[in-house]
């Protein structure tokens, strides 16, 4: 990243809450402006239409397929850009003072993700312009509380708990997220999902945990007596706090 007005490095290291530059003094941007950055993603079609993700300040997400270009506006200062393709992931921080271009592709021969980033040299009347007369993408998914948000939404996160369940005479695995419940029989082909926000109550019952979702529908699981109260005593914190915040 370049100081835009002594065009000297910045360091690698620096505060992403400043607007000033280290060596020179002199404001980075302008707070309350917007930018547009397109992002345009090249390479070949995959047969199984993989997309390339994109995360902005985990905080929303962004989808682009090869041959397609995207745009979005963002507002001045610092940003962490995420790219996602499959398994592998690259981020970059784009210091915002400007419209920018950012190429983006997956090399199939190193296995990495590669970015190529070019900033417009309009003016300012002409960037801003650009932001209000472009047809801007809408994110495909927006998380408030960050990356496991999105890890939740997209089911990529790592249970909190995982043990074995018996639902009616149905053997199986029980998975407990920050956000859900999955329970999987050895049989199923499909996991039966229980978000937080959907459960009403959390009780004891015979030696059974008891869960009472919204319409009067009981989820009862039996689980190990070893890991019995800590898993009930998750499940109400975290009923409780999903309830409060609502």
């Amino acid at each position: 990243m370049i100081c835009p007005n002594c065009k000297r490095q910045l360091p690698d290291n620096v505060n992403l809450r400043i607007n000033f530059c280290p060596m020179c003094g002199k404001k980075l941007f302008e707070d309350g402006k917007s930018y547009l950055i397109q992002v345009a993603c090249i390479g070949h079609r995959t047969v199984d239409g993989s997309v390339m993700m994109l995360f902005v300040d985990e905080k929303q997400l962004y989808e682009v397929k090869a041959g397609e270009t995207i745009c979005f506006s963002a507002k001045a200062g610092f940003h962490t850009l995420k790219f996602r393709q499959k398994i592998r992931s690259k981020s970059i921080t784009l210091l915002v003072n400007a419209g920018y271009a950012i190429k983006v592709s997956y090399n199939s021969v190193s296995g990495l993700i590669e970015t190529n980033t070019v900033r417009f040299e309009d003016d300012e009347d002409m960037s801003l312009a650009k932001v209000k007369e472009s047809d801007l993408t809408q994110p495909v998914m927006v998380s408030e509380i960050g990356v496991r948000g999105f890890d939740s939404l997209l089911g990529v996160d790592e249970p909190e708990f995982e043990v074995r369940a018996t639902e009616g005479l149905k053997e199986g695995v029980l998975s407990i997220y920050s956000e859900r419940l999955e329970f999987k029989g050895k049989t199923d082909m499909v996991k039966d999902i229980v978000e937080y926000k959907s459960i009403v109550s959390v009780k004891k019952k015979m030696g059974t945990i008891d869960i009472l979702c919204d319409g009067n529908a009981h989820k009862i699981y039996s689980i190990p007596k070893d890991a019995y109260n800590d898993v009930m005593s998750f499940l109400n914190n975290k009923i409780e706090e999903t309830r409060g915040v609502q």
